[in-house]
């Protein structure tokens, strides 16, 4: 009973936090597509779809892209899915050759089951890549030395909470071998202010202090 009330609850947040919504730094997204850039186009899986992820930018380069959440999305050349991840992603196995997923697995309850997902429906080295917020972010740790609450923990829709070498390690438990691991910006992006480039910049080369981490990791056989 308590699970189905945790579970009705975090569907009842996803809408809420999703729907309708439109992908509010679009830096993040365009910095992870260059983790794929190389990749020959393909069949891409967007979990967590909504105007302005990743599916919006794959699909003008070629790729056939599928997007999936929970609330409703037209668009007229992705096709769109309203479904409720936590029952499993409604695609066949084997049959996508990268999946993505910006800031989706810090909402899911068993984080565990979702990557086995992931697993299930890429393709023999097919790319996973995902972002999450950054538990080690460099305000986070300052904010932990003057007393306060580090940044996320206390959303509501959030569940779990990773560094680099907790969701590194969580992805090769299973199934994946991470390729590399950078964030979307230390301190403050671009969003903020044309000088945050530099912070772009250097979260490349120093991912653990860096708002979101960005993985991207290969299915292995």
């Amino acid at each position: 009973m308590e699970n189905e009330k945790s579970a009705s609850t975090n569907r009842e947040v996803q809408r809420l936090h999703h729907g309708g919504l439109e992908v509010p730094d679009p830096q993040r997204i365009r910095k992870a597509l260059r983790l794929i850039r190389d990749e020959p186009e393909g069949r891409m899986l967007d979990i967590g779809y909504s105007k302005g992820s990743f599916a919006d930018y794959l699909v003008e380069a070629g790729w056939d892209c599928t997007g999936l959440d929970i609330s409703p999305h037209e668009h007229p050349r992705i096709q769109t899915i309203q479904c409720d991840i936590l029952d499993g992603l409604p695609v066949e196995s084997d049959s996508c050759d990268v999946v993505t997923a910006g800031e989706i697995i810090e909402h899911t309850l068993q984080e565990g089951d979702f990557l086995d997902e992931c697993y299930r429906v890429l393709k023999p080295d097919g790319k996973l890549l995902l972002t999450t917020p950054n538990l080690a972010f460099f305000l986070n740790r300052f904010l932990v030395l003057v007393g306060r609450v580090p940044l996320f923990v206390y959303a509501p829709y959030h569940y779990h909470f990773h560094t680099k070498k907790t969701l590194t390690e969580l992805t090769v438990q299973h199934g994946f071998e991470v390729e590399r691991v950078i964030s979307s910006h230390v301190l403050y992006s671009t969003r903020r202010h044309p000088s945050g480039k530099v912070f772009e910049w250097l979260a490349d080369f120093f991912p653990t202090f860096g708002a979101h981490l960005i993985l991207l990791a290969r299915k292995a056989k």
